[in-house]
């Protein structure tokens, strides 16, 4: 049996109950303050030196705040700084001006420290909650590892919601985090932090709190129950006790401001703080789960300067009715509305340069001589054509800057021309291999050295180095993708007409983006971090569907996150560009996979037969549309129809995956010697699938009364959950044990798993496991001889069940019930129960084993229900025989 500590059964006590968080409710709760004063600057400034009175107005706005501005959550914000303009006009540019700027403030003056974290929402993977708070923190990470409420509740969260992956080694392979992470020690700091807490404050040992995710998470938790952790932060416990999900996530920054204010107390230091977020039009033009994220991480960190660039203006202040984001309104964002034209932080539309900015950018783009190397009539012209766009300055300082390195005189009638055709002429200026490698980067978001050799693998490694050095190239060495070109660039670069000598066709065009393609995929090949293939596999449909290439490698990858569970950030991939034939079908896999899990099983039905008849049969893709539509029908009852699906992916690639849930199906139907004869031949070679494998089959021996055997397979698949940090899987398991040991009237096995399970229930939440639970209580309680107790558990399952719409677990409860009827000899009340039961397992489709069970206790005729015939797996005599033993006990 298992090997546990002998605790306490837990069903009984106040802990039991399950307690739902609405974190939302009290965020958006708070102290109030009478303070509500406001600095106007009424002459107009630039964008440069309203950065620098953002800055001191946030200061000083924190400095004589009277209630703290963090805890304080009623008072309007302003800490949002937003400039935004088209295409072109140098947002980036400025954004990267200002972050400059600020960082060497701090080195000038010693008295304050100046922090700065960017991030671009155009990176693939940066919009992730996850990689975006962990970036956050790496970035205030600058400041030292004093973050402790932030790290303590990070990995409390951690271990539940990633169970067997040490957020340590998370953050040293996430390639948004990654660089920035290990610049500043990140994985050490909150290491320390932990530490910190479990060996000095909480007396616990370290090396348990960083191996242990549980156990790490129940020593905060009860801590801080007790009153002995961090009580002095508000909704710290809020935040530990909320199911680990990425809406309580986004409510962490939080954390991050709490510890900086007192971080700020307890140094006397002066700390500006200021966060730039690059791209905000990459979020897209309808509200989206990330935007609404963001927005409350922006609004939960009043203490720090958020400094936004994108293509519009931010209308947070402006429309009552976007209810999708919490904080909208000008009592919320009073600095954002429209009608502020003078307090800072406000919106800034970035306009185009004058004609006297662009001279001057001009007559000092290029020296020589000490002289400005563009002659004032070639400036002129120019300026006449750049209409004040920056991008088209710089483009033609480029045109000008190859001319006379060629020795050729700079002549007025070159420039001036529209911007595509400053862009072909720059481009002219390239080697040819130099300009296959710009049409190739022009192709992707971002690329690197690698993925420009995939696509031009016959450019010498000379003419990438030198490609890779110009100036129309964008850098961030914090993204392990490092070079992109401008959007605005790339569009320009697509447009242009092909010449003679340029081979590059639509043609080539396809093949060099196939080869992108293959290249993103080797990348993914052997790769099992989910957020690096979602990256991956972001990049891939972008190539996929602008392009018309295809590659196998993308179902691989959506069916790899769809069994990781990553199935919820699908909906950013369905966008509307046609593809090919094969791609669009891909596309409709993953939407029928996103509406069955968000519970639209009927659409998703819909929407994959629509997507098998296009797709070409027996191709991955189809066969993938196949398991989901499978799956759907499940889902929907219709069990038939799935399984016919099944029997046809036998031989596919899904052949093992098939195979399986043929097995269960045939267990629904109580076929039970073909599912344990199959079950026992089929072969996995994935931990998650092996466990399910030994549990079925423990089902199997279960519902025949065969308990010693169920609980053995039960074991081994909750020994091979624990050995692989698959926590779900284990609690499953255990769960099971405690289900099956309850028909043996066996306290001390029901009650060593109950608890171990229950704990596990802390960190991945399923409170279907708790009607399990609860309804084996049920069962020992009654075949004790404790008839009250078995029946307050019934009335709990019942609410539970009801409470989270799981029927089944009445189909447990009338089990347990009619038990205890029999038993008392109220045999009325038992058959009402009984016919409630086939009713309910009828509609369901499976499970009706239950009604012959019970009916064997009321000695009924079983012919009379109509039932199918059960396969007992040694025959319906002794099978029955042992069910019947239990009540004559």
């Amino acid at each position: 049996m298992l090997d546990l500590l002998p605790y306490d059964f837990p069903f009984v006590d106040g802990e039991a109950k399950l307690t739902q968080v609405n974190l939302r409710a009290a965020f958006m709760g708070g102290m109030n303050s009478s303070i509500n004063a406001q600095q106007i600057f009424t002459n107009r400034i630039d964008e440069l030196t309203a950065f620098q009175i953002s800055v001191q107005n946030l200061q000083d706005e924190l400095k004589t705040s009277e209630l703290s501005p963090v805890g304080d959550r009623t008072k309007g914000r302003r800490n949002v700084l937003s400039y935004y303009g088209v295409g072109g006009v140098g947002k980036t540019t400025l954004s990267l001006e200002l972050e400059r700027r600020h960082l060497l403030q701090g080195t000038k003056d010693k008295t304050k420290q100046t922090i700065a974290v960017r991030m671009d929402l155009a990176h693939p993977g940066i919009a992730n909650i996850e990689n975006f708070i962990l970036r956050l923190r790496a970035g205030l990470g600058a400041l030292g590892g004093h973050w402790y409420a932030f790290d303590l509740a990070l990995a409390a969260y951690w271990a539940r919601a990633h169970p067997g992956d040490q957020i340590h080694e998370f953050v040293n392979r996430t390639p948004v985090v990654r660089q920035v992470a290990k610049s500043v020690g990140l994985a050490e700091q909150m290491l320390a932090s932990v530490e910190f807490f479990t060996s000095a404050t909480l007396g616990g040992l370290p090396s348990f709190a960083h191996k242990a995710g549980m156990g790490l998470y129940r020593l905060v938790r009860d801590n801080v129950r007790n009153g002995n952790l961090l009580r002095e932060c508000e909704l710290f416990q809020e935040l530990i006790e909320a199911n680990p999900l990425h809406e309580t996530l986004s409510f962490f920054p939080y954390l991050l401001a709490w510890d900086l204010e007192k971080y700020t107390k307890r140094t006397d230091k002066k700390v500006e703080v200021c966060i730039f977020i690059d791209t905000f039009e990459a979020l897209g033009k309808q509200i989206t789960t990330t935007e609404q994220f963001i927005q409350r991480c922006i609004y939960l960190m009043p203490n720090m300067l958020f400094v936004i660039t994108g293509r519009n203006r931010i209308d947070w202040a402006e429309s009552p009715t976007r209810g999708e984001l919490d904080f909208i309104g000008q009592m919320r964002w009073p600095n954002l509305h429209s009608d502020n034209k003078s307090m800072e932080p406000r919106q800034h539309l970035v306009g185009y340069l004058s004609d006297e900015d662009a001279e001057a950018y001009l007559s000092t783009a290029l020296i020589k001589a000490g002289e400005s190397a563009i002659p004032s009539e070639v400036r002129k012209k120019i300026i006449s054509g750049a209409r004040g766009l920056p991008l088209y300055l710089d483009l033609s300082v480029s045109q000008c800057a190859a001319q006379l390195a060629r020795n050729e005189p700079l002549s007025p009638d070159d420039y001036g021309e529209p911007f595509v055709s400053v862009a072909a002429r720059v481009f002219s200026d390239l080697s040819p291999h130099e300009r296959r490698l710009a049409r190739t980067a022009a192709l992707v978001d971002r690329f690197d050295e690698a993925l420009l050799q995939a696509g031009c693998p016959k450019c010498p490694a000379g003419a990438i180095a030198r490609f890779l050095k110009r100036p129309m190239l964008q850098r961030d060495d914090s993204c392990d993708l490092t070079y992109s070109l401008h959007l605005t660039l790339r569009a320009a670069i697509n447009e242009l007409e092909i010449s003679s000598d340029d081979d590059w066709s639509g043609v080539k065009k396809t093949e060099v983006a196939q080869y992108l393609l293959e290249e993103v995929g080797r990348r993914a090949k052997d790769q099992n971090d989910y957020l690096i293939n979602e990256q991956l596999l972001e990049m891939g449909f972008k190539l996929a569907g602008n392009y018309k290439v295809y590659d196998s490698w993308l179902v691989r990858v959506s069916q790899f996150l769809v069994e990781a569970g990553q199935w919820k950030n699908f909906g950013r991939l369905l966008f509307d560009i046609p593809g090919t034939l094969p791609f669009r079908s891909l596309s409709a896999a993953l939407e029928g996979v996103y509406l069955r899990r968000t519970g639209q099983a009927k659409d998703a039905v819909d929407v994959l037969e629509e997507a098998a008849r296009t797709a070409t049969p027996n191709s991955e893709v189809w066969q993938l549309i196949r398991l989901h539509l499978a799956h759907a029908l499940r889902n929907t009852g219709e069990y038939s129809r799935a399984s016919e699906i099944y029997m046809g992916l036998i031989g596919s690639n899904f052949d093992t995956t098939a195979r399986y849930w043929l097995c269960d199906f045939d267990y629904l139907q109580a076929r039970y010697t073909s599912a344990l004869d199959a079950l026992r031949r089929l072969v996995l070679n994935d931990d998650a699938a092996e466990g399910e494998r030994l549990r079925l089959l423990g089902h199997i021996f279960r519902v025949n009364a065969k308990f010693s055997e169920a609980i053995r397979y039960y074991e081994q698949a909750a020994t091979l959950a624990a050995e692989k940090g698959l926590v779900a899987a284990e609690t499953k398991a255990l769960v099971n044990v405690a289900q099956t040991a309850c028909w043996l009237g066996d306290v001390e096995v029901v009650e060593k798993a109950a608890k171990v399970a229950w704990e596990l229930e802390d960190l991945v939440p399923n409170p279907v496991e708790k009607v399990k639970l609860r309804a084996a209580k049920s069962v020992l309680s009654i075949l004790t001889g404790k008839y009250n107790e078995g029946r307050m558990s019934i009335q709990d399952t019942r609410e539970l069940a009801d409470e989270i719409h799981y029927t089944g677990g009445h189909n447990l409860a009338d089990v347990a019930e009619i038990l205890v009827e029999v038993i008392q000899e109220n045999y009325k009340s038992a058959q009402a129960l009984l016919q409630n039961l086939l009713q309910r397992t009828r509609a369901s489709g499976g499970n009706t084993c239950w009604v012959s069970i019970a009916n064997v206790w009321l000695e009924k005729d079983e012919a009379s229900f109509g039932l199918p015939t059960i396969d007992w797996i040694d025959g319906a005599n002794e099978t029955l025989k042992r069910w019947r033993k239990i009540i004559e006990e």
